[in-house]
């Protein structure tokens, strides 16, 4: 049995690859390597609903823990260069819909850390930011899905 074949393995390095290069890697490997999607794909949401509170817990905290007033500051960096930035004025601007969009974009630099900050910084509740968010990795996971099963009828 081959180390990409082990169902231990696989999940190992499907769960590596959502937490570091993101949800849109962690599907195409699980469409790529045949693993059973029923069970991968809840596990893609599962993984991204852990990650909103995370994200939350340290944007609210910026300013009191020291390690987090770096990344407090980073993300006002962060934020003010986005909100310079064309694409970014015109999601903000949609407000509800442009946090799912954020968020279901398989492309890197979108996803769930951008659309949390993005529902914090236009001051969403959170259960609504959360809502959101799980709709728009829902959304992203079918788009990536449909993306790369297309590309693999394709080749």
């Amino acid at each position: 049995m081959g180390f990409f074949e082990s169902p231990e393995n696989s999940f190992v390095i499907f769960t590596m690859l959502h937490f570091t290069i993101g949800r849109t890697a962690s599907v195409v490997f699980a469409i790529l390597n045949h693993l059973p999607l029923h069970l991968y794909l809840p596990l893609a949401l599962v993984y991204d609903f852990v990650q909103i509170p995370v994200y939350g817990f340290m944007l609210e905290n910026s300013s009191r823990i020291p390690f987090l007033r770096w990344v407090g500051r980073r993300v006002k960096q962060a934020s003010e260069s986005w909100q310079k930035g064309k694409l970014v004025q015109k999601v903000s601007s949609w407000g509800d819909v442009g946090i799912v969009l954020l968020c279901a974009l398989p492309i890197r630099g979108f996803g769930v850390l951008s659309a949390t900050v993005l529902s914090y910084l236009l001051g969403k509740n959170k259960v609504k930011g959360t809502v959101l968010l799980l709709m728009g990795s829902m959304l992203g996971i079918l788009l990536t899905m449909g993306i790369t099963k297309g590309a693999m009828d394709i080749w």
